[in-house]
């Protein structure tokens, strides 16, 4: 089934063809339609491409190169018409979680057997970016070469090299590289950081007006700044003379979201960061409303505890994680000098959950959650501090726990500890479009939007994300690409706007839109992705005044 819902209005509740559908429907005020996208936009999903473009300038042949990310507004990219062009300095290509696979052998140096890596592929598939390659160059302009070797041509081609690659995952050991899979079978290899960057690494001939998709491939989280060097020859008759054009793109892989068992809570007492979460694992600092801890069997004081995590307490950071995915800045959370926690630097204010929470301080800065049973648990609390004369506590600080359950935990498991949690006959909270606390909001859509705050068994529509009047970039909202791993097989969040009722247009797997018409844009605080992602929708620039929105759950159940 289908399930539509929004914010606000009015619902009704109705049997379409003998099957329940809950239809809520937002009516909004459109303004500023015509504001300029964020600084950063980012690309899921799609058909984009690594664009070049050559303008022939006598004067000064290295001018003539232009170079971009493009989509095309016909779906012909075998012409030039409908082009757009995005600066490459403010794209991100993001590796989706379908992206991420395990290597069953030793590959091309990126990797060992169980390893992970992340594949662009070089064929269209559900879930992923299909990004190619493409070029805009009049015939006759340069000669044809292959191997350094050139001659006039009436058509011609250039070169393309890799250049460098750097970014924090690198600094990390990630490797970079692209290839092209043969028709036939066996690959041919373009580029590779991992065994350096030499001249090998290099795509020619690259025909003038060629449109080819690649796999891309990268080994770590993390950003990755990659630099390309397009190259080739004038024909004899522009003058003859080599030029040359380079630009860096960017490309992200998005960090676990996880900390199992174990990390580091970094405090501090500003409203805006009161805290970040580094897990052992992982140079990423995490906001806690972006990242489920993952508790672990533990022996503490010499007693076996089946569900425990514990976090080394830091008030002293001299440092931040070059990673950070929800924290703005580059400056470490910690607390002013002359700051110290208590023997007791714990409050817990706020319990939800199945069972029973117990706080276990073994130091002054370390200290265990213990839970008395498995499931999903909220907890709110703070932590407080004395300068020996006055106390000083952080803001509320809200921290996720996954008790013996896994991040992509599904529908079954979040009904079950929340219809434990209080006291629900089992099987009252459903996934076919109930609503079982009569909030309008469906059991589902509570599911898909936990990190909102919202409770299946609590009504609580004002945490519903709202749209903004006063922005083009309609509604901000966190996307748990756990439960939403963005493939039209699984179950998706389509968010779709409307003029009148019947024709709607949104952003999916099915339906991916283009950045200066209809998009989801990157709304991040950090310079780092996770698998929880805060998430904006860009309108139409073309739409009147007035509209209506609404959010939907694919496919049917």
């Amino acid at each position: 089934m289908k399930v539509n819902f929004n914010n606000f209005m009015f619902s009704n509740l109705n049997l379409v063809n003998g099957m329940m559908r809950l239809l809520i429907i937002t009516h909004i005020i459109i303004g500023n339609l015509n504001a300029a996208l964020t600084d950063t936009t980012d690309l899921h999903l799609g058909h984009f491409c690594y664009q070049i473009d050559y303008t022939l300038t006598p004067e000064d042949p290295n001018a003539g190169w232009n170079f971009s990310i493009s989509y095309d507004t016909t779906n012909n990219f075998n012409t030039p018409d409908g082009i757009v062009r995005l600066s490459p300095s403010d794209t991100v290509i993001v590796a989706t979680a379908k992206t991420k696979q395990t290597l069953n052998a030793s590959f091309l140096g990126l990797g060992e057997q169980g390893d992970s890596i992340w594949i662009l592929p070089q064929n269209n598939q559900s879930g992923k970016i299909f990004f190619g390659w493409r070029n805009i160059i009049a015939p006759g302009i340069f000669q044809q070469s292959y191997n350094g070797f050139y001659s006039p041509s009436n058509l011609g081609n250039i070169k393309i090299e890799l250049t460098d690659v750097s970014g924090t995952a690198v600094e990390n050991g990630g490797k970079f590289a692209m290839w092209e899979s043969q028709s036939l079978g066996g690959i041919e290899e373009h580029f590779n950081s991992a065994n350096g960057i030499d001249s090998n690494d290099r795509v020619e001939p690259v025909p003038v007006g060629s449109h080819t998709h690649y796999n891309w491939a990268m080994t770590k989280p993390g950003n990755y700044e990659v630099t390309f060097r397009a190259t080739g020859r004038l024909n004899p008759w522009h003058g003859g003379l080599d030029t040359i054009g380079e630009e860096t793109f960017y490309f992200s892989v998005p960090f676990s979201s996880i900390a199992k068992g174990y990390a580091e809570l970094r405090l501090s007492l500003d409203n805006l960061a009161p805290a970040a979460i580094h897990p052992v694992n992982e140079p990423v600092e995490y906001s806690p409303k972006q990242v489920v801890l993952i508790t672990e069997p533990k022996e503490i004081n010499g007693q076996n505890h089946p569900f425990i995590f514990t976090f080394d307490l830091v008030t002293d950071s001299t440092t931040a994680e070059s990673n950070r995915v929800g924290i703005s800045g580059s400056n470490p959370l910690n607390f002013p000098e002359g700051i110290n926690l208590t023997s007791n630097p714990i409050e817990i204010l706020q319990s939800i959950g199945p069972g029973n929470l117990e706080i276990l301080t073994t130091s002054t800065t370390t200290t265990h959650f213990s839970f008395s049973e498995n499931g999903i648990y909220r907890i709110l609390m703070q932590t407080i501090g004395s300068n020996g004369t006055s106390s000083y506590t952080t803001p509320p600080i809200e921290l996720i726990f996954l008790v013996d359950l896994s991040a992509d935990y599904d529908f079954q498991a979040y009904a079950n500890s929340y219809e434990r949690t209080y006291n629900l006959t089992p099987g009252s909270l459903k996934n076919d479009g109930s609503d079982w606390d009569l909030d309008g909001i469906p059991d589902i859509i509570e599911y898909q939007l936990f990190w909102h705050g919202l409770d299946p068994a609590v009504p609580d529509a004002t945490k519903l994300p709202k749209p903004l009047s006063n922005d083009s970039k309609l509604i901000t909202f966190y996307r748990d690409t756990y439960k939403d791993t963005l493939g039209r097989d699984d179950q998706n969040i389509l968010l779709e706007h409307s003029m009148d009722l019947t024709n709607w247009l949104g952003w999916s797997d099915r339906n991916p839109g283009y950045p200066h018409e209809q998009f989801e844009l990157n709304a991040e605080d950090g310079n780092a992705y996770g698998r929880i992602q805060q998430r904006k929708i860009n309108l139409n620039t073309s739409l009147p005044q007035k509209g209506f929105f609404r959010w939907r759950i694919d496919p049917e159940n």
